[in-house]
């Protein structure tokens, strides 16, 4: 185990948690329907547009049309990401933690490249003592701390989906230990 002191490891999520992205995935995801299938497609903002949703919406989408959407998404996303809103109360508690010479990781499912996006914008990725993104998984974004040596009993993590929170309980968080964000 990598960490047996007494001290936790603070590890937070970065859509929804650290940033509300929605707004500008989801704007991302409607420019590039609109250029690859000529739909004009819309969608509460409020709810997350993902790759599993362009499936359900569009299942006669061909995979050449779906990789294009795709691709095309990620090049918009920045042209997008004034869109996001930074959660100013948790940055302050990274910050804190950052200085005080806390462990503190950024464990994302979102790819690397998008996350290094938003954390260039904010100019928050200094206060992370370790950056974990999707390609950094297995089967799980939580698995990275295990395969890294992490004592899982020891992580303070916050996390805004229910899904999440679950998934890091299956992979040994205590529950109590999850503090729950929302925007």
């Amino acid at each position: 185990m990598r960490n047996l002191s007494k001290y936790p490891t603070f590890v937070f999520d970065l859509d929804n948690t650290l940033v509300e992205t929605n707004i500008a995935n989801n704007l991302s995801y409607m420019e590039a329907i609109k250029e690859v299938l000529n739909e004009d497609f819309c969608f509460d903002s409020k709810q997350r547009f993902t790759r599993d949703k362009l499936l359900a919406f569009f299942p006669g989408v061909s995979q050449t049309e779906y990789n294009d959407i795709i691709a095309i998404k990620k090049e918009k996303f920045n042209s997008h990401i004034a869109e996001t809103t930074l959660n100013t109360n948790l940055v302050r508690i990274l910050k804190v933690l950052s200085h005080h010479d806390c462990e503190t990781i950024l464990l994302t499912h979102c790819r690397r490249e998008r996350a290094m996006s938003i954390c260039s914008y904010y100019n928050i990725a200094k206060y992370f003592t370790a950056l974990y993104f999707f390609e950094d998984e297995i089967r799980t974004k939580y698995d990275v701390l295990l395969r890294n040596g992490y004592n899982m009993e020891s992580i303070i993590l916050f996390e805004n989906e229910s899904d999440g929170k679950e998934e890091a309980i299956r992979n040994g968080i205590i529950s109590e230990n999850i503090i729950g964000v929302k925007f």
